[in-house]
């Protein structure tokens, strides 16, 4: 992987503008390359993306699933539970959506890829952002310097074609997706309505909704503002959000029925998730340890334990991250140097009350005092792509990184 200044495109805004996204985000502050005043993108050869990030997003994705089926289905079931921090009355729920099968579309890798290594950083198999500028915007970019001459080879991106057989696959025939997520946070907006353009050229029926509008009948059926049955629904809010909504909505209940109604939901699969309950365990940061409990030996794996794990005493002496199990964007994020503190970082932030994992510490490349991170999308179960952010902070945020665009050499 390198690095190389590149010139931007006189008219990027209005390409942006063109195809329906907010060209704001990308200047102010900066976020997409080419509002830089030295844009820069990166260069893989056809050997990086094959024989190191498809290969490791392969091979994890198969070790995800193993270490999904340890938590539902093992002997040491309930342990794994808490480790993960999963509240009893949504567990049942979560089994039965793994022995359902049901069906994922998307989710993301986050790696270090540093001298030809690639290390698995975390999973952001729930609610992962940066979807659209992965998979449309960085195309066109590299649609337009290709036609320029500026570049030639080829791109890493498959995502679009992808998320539209991913959406065809589901065969939902006449019955309605809707896809919910708070219109006060736009990229999540922006992202919603991306994922309801591609499931309508996948020849689905889809509705856009806010999720704070979702109820229930009295038959305990989740329903929309329109009183029309949602039975299937994709959802761009984290499940830990949605458990802490549910215990809320069983104490406000007028009815008094105590019982949890997003757990039978999940457990009857009355609403089909997309994604599915089972997803939550690939959110836990801690899924890492299990992981790491299955394959210790994986070339693509940080040894990871949660704080409260014996084995912790051993990596809190050598130089290590510490996540919230339940964390997003960086926040509450420390990398720690034992016995250095100058060299150590700390990103505030008020997550972590379910604890820490802790995990073998592995910086990232930088270039141009930017601290690049791959994330490499699976989408319908395959790897799909990759699209690259980078920080001047050590630990990437959605407030202070960029996006930067690739293309692959010939």
């Amino acid at each position: 992987m390198k690095f190389q200044p590149v010139q931007a495109r006189s008219n990027w805004k209005d390409r942006a503008q063109e195809m329906g996204y907010l060209a704001w985000m990308f200047d102010n502050p900066p976020y997409w390359a080419e509002a830089l005043p030295q844009p820069f993108c990166a260069e893989f050869t056809v050997s990086e993306i094959r024989d190191t990030i498809a290969k490791a997003s392969s091979e994890l994705i198969e070790l995800g699933l193993r270490a999904v089926e340890e938590v539902c289905c093992s002997a040491r079931s309930d342990e794994l539970f808490n480790r993960l921090r999963i509240p009893n009355q949504f567990r049942d729920g979560i089994k039965q959506s793994w022995l359902r099968k049901d069906p994922t579309v998307y989710g993301r890798f986050d790696f270090s890829f540093n001298n030809g290594q690639v290390k698995l950083l975390e999973l952001n198999f729930d609610t992962a952002l940066a979807l659209y500028e992965s998979s449309i915007f960085q195309l066109v970019w590299f649609e337009d310097l290709k036609s320029a001459g500026q570049i030639s080879g080829d791109q890493y991106n498959t995502l679009h074609d992808r998320l539209i057989k991913t959406f065809a696959s589901l065969d939902l025939g006449e019955d309605l997706l809707h896809l919910a997520c708070l219109k006060q946070y736009p990229e999540d907006w922006d992202t919603s309505q991306y994922m309801q353009s591609c499931a309508i050229q996948a020849g689905v029926k889809a509705k856009l909704i806010e999720i704070k509008d979702l109820t229930y009948d009295d038959n305990d059926q989740l329903m929309d503002s329109d009183g029309l049955p949602v039975k299937h629904m994709f959802k761009l809010y984290p499940w830990q959000f949605l458990f802490a909504d549910d215990a809320r909505v069983a104490n406000l209940d007028p009815n008094g029925r105590s019982h949890s109604l997003l757990a039978n939901a999940m457990e009857t699969g009355s609403t089909k998730f997309i994604e599915p309950p089972w997803k939550v365990l690939l959110s836990s940061k801690a899924i890492m340890s299990v992981m790491w409990d299955l394959e210790p030996n994986c070339p693509w794996l940080l040894e990871s334990r949660t704080e409260d794990q014996p084995e912790a005493a051993q990596l809190k002496q050598r130089p290590h991250a510490r996540k919230p199990i339940f964390g997003m964007e960086g926040t509450s994020v420390s990398l720690i140097h034992p016995g250095q503190p100058e060299k150590s970082f700390v990103n505030p932030g008020h997550l972590g009350h379910e604890g820490f994992l802790l995990q073998d510490l592995c910086p990232l490349p930088k270039y141009e005092n930017y601290h690049v991170l791959i994330g490499s999308w699976v989408i319908g179960g395959k790897p799909a792509g990759i699209g690259i952010r980078a920080d001047r902070s050590p630990v990437t945020t959605a407030n202070h990184c960029i996006f930067v665009p690739h293309y692959v050499s010939e």
